[in-house]
Formats: C-alpha cells, structure tokens, sequence
C-alpha cells in the first residue's frame, strides 16, 4: 500500500487519497489531489487531537452508526464501483474515525455557543438589506384550456362580458377549467418565480384591481385580476430571530473549527510530511 503523505501518527494512502476525490467528484488531475490531500490532512490532524482527548467510540454507538448508514443512498459520499471495493475492516476504520472526528468537533463547538439577542440584533441591523421580503402579488384568474380557436374566442368572449369584480368571480365559478375555480379562482400570495412565467409577466404589471387581456401558456388561455400587492419590505427582527440564531450558531462553530485547524497545521506543521514522488505517481 503506497503511501502519499503522514500526518502525526496516521498515514494517508493512494487509495485514501483516490477514494476522497472519488467522493468529492473532482477530476483526475494534480490540483484536485492536493484539494483531496488537504482534506485528508485536516481530518488526521482532528483525529490526532480527538485520540488525545481520549475519545471513544463506544459499540452502541457504532451499531447505531453503521444502521444509519446502511439507509443512506452514498455511504461515505461514495457510490458505485468506488463503495464496492471498501473492506469490512476498512468500512469500520472509516465510519469510527468519522464518529470520533464529529464527537470531537461536538467539543470544541458545542450547539450553545453563546449569542446574546443585541448580538443578533447588531447582526440584523447591520445586513439588513439581506432581509427583505421580496414584492408579492395577490391574483385569481380564470383558465380555459387548449390553445386552439375555439378556446381563444371562449376566452375573448367572456373578457368581453366582465366589467368588475363581481362578473370575474361569476365566470370563474361557471367557466374557469383550474381547480381554483372553486374558490374564485384564487391563486393566494406569490411572489417572482413561483408561478408560471406567463403568469409573472402578466400579473406583476397590473395596477389593483385592474383584469388582464386574455394571455396564453402551456394550459391555455388565462384572464388574470389583481386583488392585492405588496411592495418589498424588511423582514421584522423578531420574525427573523429563531432563524438567525440557528445560522449564527452555524456561522460561528464553522469559524471556530476553521480557526483550530490553522492552529493545528501550525502546531504540528513538522508532522506533516507530503511523499512528492509518491503523490505524483498517484
């Protein structure tokens, strides 16, 4: 078994290193070895510091452990060919090392990382403009299906026919070919993107209350009445807290971690040594 660098007491071999850009999906070339290589290094170094801390994988947890990733679609991010090859004993090595590194970070970035609410509302205030609620529009419409003559003269005429809101329920309820009909052709609250293209263009340009001419898509010809529009607004802070706390949290255990592996490759930047030869080879 070559092996392509040491990091500490662990050694990370060519098919260590092949099965990371596997899992990664990286393409078969020299920076993406060294992009693998990285990873593998980082995880070492956390692992080294784990073993020092004397942490422990018991077997209730590994049991545990190996049912959850028997139910996974890619074990280990990998799949196919790539999972085949994985011995009993190497599966083992690889899923104790990845519960050990997790136990790990789980202690140096426990989940109640301190966040007072003036930290969050400083946070808030100071990316405001990533909170904004982006304009909606409030429509019902009415559809007749099919994209032929017949259904464009339906349309036209019934277009004809409505002069206020009230004909537009009317001929909702007795002509409209959508499930919406039933409710007066409501289609709620959206906003750009969640509805038909045809749709969006036609009812973000509407003035209130205003009916659309007779428009096609796919399904057919749609007549389209603004009830309602609401211009952007910032989220409020307290409908954004919970949320913001939990990605705070994230943002921060990330940078803690982060920071304790470029302290790790300094501490230990002797114990690192790359084989070049044998990394070229791979």
């Amino acid at each position: 078994m070559q092996i392509v660098a040491k990091v500490i007491e662990f050694e990370i071999s060519r098919r260590d290193l092949e099965r990371e850009c596997a899992k990664l999906n990286l393409p078969d070339n020299q920076q993406s070895l060294m992009q693998a290589l990285e990873r593998l290094i980082d995880r070492c170094l956390l692992l080294s510091q784990a073993n020092q801390l004397g942490i422990e994988i018991s077997d209730e947890e590994y049991d545990a452990a190996l049912l959850e990733l028997i139910e996974e679609d890619e074990p280990f991010g990998l799949k196919g060919s790539d999972l085949q090859v994985l011995t009993a004993q190497e599966l083992e090595i690889l899923l104790r090392r990845r519960l050990t590194i997790k136990k790990y970070v789980q202690v140096l970035c426990p989940d109640s990382l301190p966040l007072t609410t003036d930290k969050l509302r400083e946070f808030y205030n100071e990316n405001k403009e990533f909170f904004v609620k982006p304009q909606q529009v409030h429509c019902a419409h009415i559809l007749i299906r099919g994209l032929g003559v017949s259904a464009k003269q339906k349309a036209e005429t019934i277009r004809s026919e409505i002069k206020n809101e009230r004909d537009f329920a009317d001929y909702c309820m007795e002509c409209s070919e959508c499930p919406s009909s039933s409710d007066c052709g409501d289609l709620g609250w959206f906003e750009r993107g969640k509805m038909l293209p045809e749709i969006d263009k036609i009812a973000f340009s509407l003035q209130l209350g205003e009916i659309s001419q007779p428009f096609t898509s796919q399904y057919g010809y749609h007549i389209l009445m603004l009830l309602d529009k609401r211009e952007p607004e910032y989220v409020p802070f307290e409908e954004i807290k919970d949320s913001l706390y939990a990605r705070l949290q994230q943002i921060e255990k990330e940078y803690l971690l982060s920071k304790h592996v470029s302290e790790l490759r300094s501490k230990f930047a002797q114990a690192i040594v790359i084989f070049r030869d044998a990394l070229e080879q791979a």
